[in-house]
């Protein structure tokens, strides 16, 4: 890593009455994890204020109006106080849309903040999806909306938990519609990203393996002839390059050559596909990476629990290993 000062990073506070206040906080008071950036929360003081009043924990806060009202000095912590929650609408745990409407509002003033280029990479707290569209916020994803507020284009999940890098092809769409998005050209592409950011993030040349898209991996036209004439032709092409790419790999086991440590990440052809295995690497060392866009953006492996929040009982590993990734990321991606 360079010897720059720690990047500024945006934190937008997430969901109010999830358990996204609770491991930012809990995150900030950690010193190693202050270290890592100058983090700029973006959310409401009275709900980080009463987080931190039943955690018991003391943070000093440094309430704004403007950005260029941000000191990021190590003391205190810079938050954009936007006072929109309802208090009287707040219930820990439960789904409020004008609470998921103040969630989406945080995103927006966020990726403002980042495209005047006063923050160098974003972290989105825990959101409610449910919420987000009751409040008039209405996408497939975050990274849908993320997109769509930014104006970009070719944007992509990348999932990190533990050592494994992992990045879907056809995320969030129907099952039936997943063939569609497999072709010659996003295969590559998304080999050639992965591949990209690895070594952007130190890899020197990261092992990567692609997964099949059919059962048994297709066993030569039987199941199937995608590997054949889509997914080979993109890892040939890669590996004319000089990508260190290997497959495709049947699904079924392709995560048990990852835990002997046979890649460093996989690019899965769908969602489930990636997901399922990636997640039982762990949560606790887990990110969801969402890339393409002005800044790098990350969010936590986990959603808003909603059964623990407001008891103080969230571990905030997730969100320190997002932050501490997404650190790492906004020193070294190219502009």
């Amino acid at each position: 890593m360079s010897k720059r000062e720690p990047p500024k990073i945006g934190i937008t506070m997430g969901y109010a009455a999830g358990i996204g206040p609770e491991i930012i906080i809990k995150s900030l008071v950690n010193p190693t994890i202050r270290n890592l950036c100058k983090p700029l929360i973006i959310g409401d003081s009275r709900v980080l204020k009463k987080t931190a009043a039943i955690c018991n924990l003391t943070i000093k806060w440094n309430l704004i109006e403007k950005i260029t009202e941000a000191k990021f000095q190590q003391n205190q912590i810079d938050l954009f106080d936007i006072q929109n929650t309802p208090m009287n609408d707040f219930k820990w745990g439960k789904v409020s849309s004008s609470l998921g409407k103040a969630s989406g509002y945080y995103l927006e003033k966020a990726w403002e903040i980042a495209k005047n280029q006063q923050v160098e990479g974003l972290i989105s707290g825990t959101l409610h999806k449910e919420a987000l569209h009751k409040g008039g916020y209405e996408f497939r994803d975050e990274l849908e909306l993320f997109s769509k507020i930014t104006n970009s284009r070719n944007t992509f999940f990348v999932g990190i938990n533990n050592d494994l890098w992992t990045m879907p092809i056809a995320d969030h769409i129907p099952f039936r519609e997943i063939t569609e998005k497999i072709t010659e050209e996003s295969v590559l592409f998304h080999i050639k990203e992965i591949n990209r950011f690895m070594q952007q993030y130190g890899y020197d040349k990261p092992r990567i393996a692609v997964s099949a898209l059919n059962i048994h991996g297709g066993e030569n036209g039987l199941f199937g002839d995608e590997e054949i004439k889509i997914i080979k032709p993109a890892i040939s092409e890669a590996q004319e390059l000089g990508i260190n790419v290997v497959g495709p790999y049947p699904a079924d086991t392709i995560f048990i050559r990852a835990q002997r440590d046979e890649f460093d990440s996989i690019v899965g052809m769908y969602h489930d596909q990636i997901n399922i295995g990636r997640k039982l690497f762990g949560w606790e060392k887990g990110t969801s990476l969402m890339m393409g866009l002005p800044v790098p953006c990350g969010t936590t492996a986990h959603g808003t629990a909603f059964d623990i929040a407001g008891k103080c009982l969230a571990k905030s590993s997730s969100m320190e290993f997002t932050i501490e990734v997404v650190s790492k990321l906004a020193r070294n991606v190219e502009r």
